[in-house]
């Protein structure tokens, strides 16, 4: 299961944003009361709260690294798109 840019929600587009800001270092996934989540991470290796909670462990780990790539992306310069 891959994600696209274009499948963004608000949430990634906005994490993705305090990345590049520096408050987070990156996007992760975590587990909390049987569901899996997408926390932010500090630079002190602490998480967030659940920014996103899935029942799948893939689509968390899919949004971690859409909202990571994403940040990267937009870090090196604008993104086309089609």
């Amino acid at each position: 299961m891959t994600a696209k840019l274009a499948e963004t929600q608000l949430w990634q587009q906005n994490l993705a944003s305090l990345i590049r800001s520096g408050l987070f270092s990156k996007a992760a996934t975590g587990e909390l009361n049987g569901l899996y989540t997408v926390v932010g991470v500090y630079a002190d290796e602490t998480s967030s709260a659940p920014l996103a909670k899935y029942s799948d462990w893939r689509r968390a780990s899919d949004a971690a690294n859409l909202v990571n790539r994403i940040a990267k992306a937009q870090a090196q310069g604008p993104v086309e798109s089609n």
